[in-house]
């Protein structure tokens, strides 16, 4: 959608005491899903042309900042189930990316290690990611940049803190 196209948000309290609704184009959830949707949807042609899933780079790109996470924590960060996690896993210990190792503080616990390949991959990927990246920000200053990432981190913790009754 071009920016001019954009329509400015403007406060209208409906006549029958309903929450203002302003159609769809300015649906928070609605706006969110589709731009989400937009920026896979071309990752994923990058991803599959180099042999993974969204769920793989996630696994990288978190292994990458904090090596050694138990599977539970990884699950959290990556927002998936421990059953799908660990298959994708499976997949990428099968292609030497990742392993899992028990935890040297809790014999109970695996530690998930990122290997040498998995941060080759994750190089590899990282300059196709950063393109995609600058794609979708493209015309946003970089003051306007740091407010979006602001924002959608502030969205974030509301939605996920615990409710206030």
């Amino acid at each position: 959608m071009d920016a001019a196209k954009i329509k400015p948000l403007t406060r209208r309290e409906p006549e029958d005491g309903a929450p203002p609704y302003l159609g769809h184009d300015t649906f928070m959830p609605y706006v969110l899903n589709q731009t989400t949707a937009a920026l896979n949807a071309d990752f994923q042609q990058v991803l599959r042309s180099e042999g993974m899933t969204l769920l793989h780079w996630r696994v990288l790109a978190f292994l990458t900042e904090t090596d050694g996470l138990g599977v539970s924590a990884l699950g959290r960060f990556t927002g998936v189930d421990q059953a799908t996690l660990s298959r994708a896993l499976t997949v990428m210990e099968k292609a030497g990316y990742v392993a899992r190792l028990p935890n040297p503080e809790d014999n109970r616990m695996v530690a998930i290690k990122i290997m040498p390949a998995g941060k080759a991959q994750f190089r590899h990927v990282l300059p196709l990611a950063w393109e995609i990246y600058v794609r979708a920000v493209h015309g946003l200053s970089m003051d306007e940049q740091e407010t979006l990432h602001y924002l959608l981190n502030r969205i974030r913790e509301n939605m996920t803190a615990p409710r206030s009754e």
